[in-house]
């Protein structure tokens, strides 16, 4: 069986900074950008994989936190389009509620029980399968006939991301499909409510970090990997203009499941090696 997480480890300023270069990308897309560096880090032996939870979970938020603010302050010029004015507030707001409402209950559980590489690698299948589901369906309404119950379904469905691995983008983005909206439009609804949830998520989390305290040797490595998440967010925009154009979900679910497929192999061989 594999060792427990050596607790003198701490992040390592290389491993932040890959990782949030890793991070700016795999947020304007359904592939879970938590769940991919946790993998990422995993499958390729990073250093940062042995690092206890409790330290690694500061740099993630950095990560996040780099990410939201790019894309709040340079938005991707396509990516971002949805209800505008009023309508667009609402809509925002609505979305983001159930979100919010279910990170404030179930924050403390989920970072107690998920994110181990397996979880991850269940929340890439699971999502990806609605993925699959999603992308049968053809639809034509478009982002301005979007309303206040569009935007708690959809924000029902990205609470669902709370689950590592899942993706906050691929669950708005497939309840938008399933709703009745064009691919296009579903893009861009997801990544309107994108903003404001990730940023209030990573609000709340830099809060809780504050409150517990950061230990003078993660202030380093949390810097940087903030701020490559904050330039290759900004760098990736054109992702986002490419997700609006084609809007297929079945190549990111495919993408999803290869990546999980690849870690429960590399999980069960790790258990093999130990019992041997």
């Amino acid at each position: 069986m594999s060792q427990a997480p050596d607790s003198s480890l701490s992040p390592r300023l290389s491993d932040a900074a890959l990782l949030g270069a890793l991070h700016g990308p795999a947020e304007l897309v359904p592939i879970s950008s938590s769940g991919q560096i946790t993998l990422f880090a995993f499958l390729t032996g990073l250093p940062y994989s042995e690092v206890p939870s409790e330290k690694r979970k500061s740099v993630e938020v950095a990560l996040h936190a780099g990410t939201a603010v790019a894309l709040a302050l340079f938005p991707p010029r396509e990516g971002t389009s949805g209800p505008k004015g009023v309508q667009g507030i609402v809509f925002r707001a609505a979305m983001l509620a159930p979100t919010a409402a279910a990170g404030l209950i179930a924050r403390r559980t989920v970072r107690e029980n998920l994110g181990t590489p397996m979880s991850v690698s269940a929340g890439l299948a699971a999502g990806s399968g609605v993925m699959l589901l999603a992308d049968t369906r053809r639809g034509s309404r478009t982002a301005a006939e979007a309303g206040i119950g569009d935007a708690l379904v959809m924000g029902t469905a990205q609470a669902l991301a709370l689950w590592p691995g899942v993706s906050r983008s691929a669950m708005s983005t497939s309840a938008a499909r399933l709703l009745g909206f064009s691919p296009g439009s579903s893009a861009r609804l997801a990544r309107a409510g994108l903003v404001p949830t990730s940023l209030a998520a990573s609000t709340l989390e830099v809060a809780a970090l504050l409150q517990e305290g950061t230990a003078s040797d993660e202030i380093t490595p949390i810097t940087a990997g903030a701020a490559t998440a904050f330039i290759s967010a900004i760098a990736a925009r054109p992702l986002a203009t490419r997700m609006e154009k084609n809007g297929r979900l079945w190549p990111w679910a495919l993408l999803r499941l290869v990546v999980a497929g690849a870690a429960i192999r590399r999980i069960r061989s790790v258990r093999d090696d130990g019992v041997r």
